[in-house]
């Protein structure tokens, strides 16, 4: 065999490793699986106040996305979102980690989730259409290296506060 045919076949096989490290990430960016890290439970409060999620990687391959977002949104708007910066998450494992949490009208959010969290967990009256509130997580990370790619999943609110909840099979680690 000669020496390029060495090289040709090395600069494969490192190709193709890449491409399938890019399709796993993204793959895994799609089956991670959310929850809170607290015992009294999940709250919009404690959430916008630079608080701690799990993030779980049920799937038996490691991962690694630049970054990841919980956007708020009430009637259309974003009112804030709550991002953490570089995660590696190994095999079937979940991380603890702590966010912050950045918003242009931080007193309306604060005011929105005091409503939402008594609202969603019994204690409080409705007085603010609940399906207004949505919840949209984005995970980037990069294809190849450097193609920028992000993975978007939306929630109603309440969708995201059972999510967040909800201590049942669906959250794997």
């Amino acid at each position: 065999m000669n020496k390029h045919s060495v090289i040709v076949i090395i600069a494969s096989i490192v190709i193709a490793g890449t491409l399938v490290f890019t399709a796993l990430n993204i793959y895994t960016a799609d089956q991670i699986q959310l929850r809170v890290t607290d015992q009294e439970g999940f709250r919009y409060f404690k959430l916008i106040n630079d608080g701690m999620i799990s993030i779980c990687n049920p799937l038996p391959f490691y991962a690694s996305f630049n970054d990841f977002n919980i956007i708020i949104f009430y009637e259309g708007n974003n009112k804030g979102t709550f991002s953490v910066q570089g995660i590696v998450l190994e095999p079937n494992s979940d991380i603890t980690t702590r966010g912050k949490f950045r918003s242009d009208s931080f007193e309306e959010v604060q005011y929105l989730s005091l409503h939402y969290d008594a609202q969603f967990s019994g204690t409080g009256p409705i007085r603010i259409d609940p399906t207004k509130l949505e919840i949209v997580t984005e995970i980037h990370t990069p294809i190849i290296g450097f193609i920028p790619f992000s993975v978007t999943n939306q929630y109603s609110g309440l969708e995201f506060w059972e999510m967040m909840n909800n201590d049942s099979e669906e959250y794997s680690c």
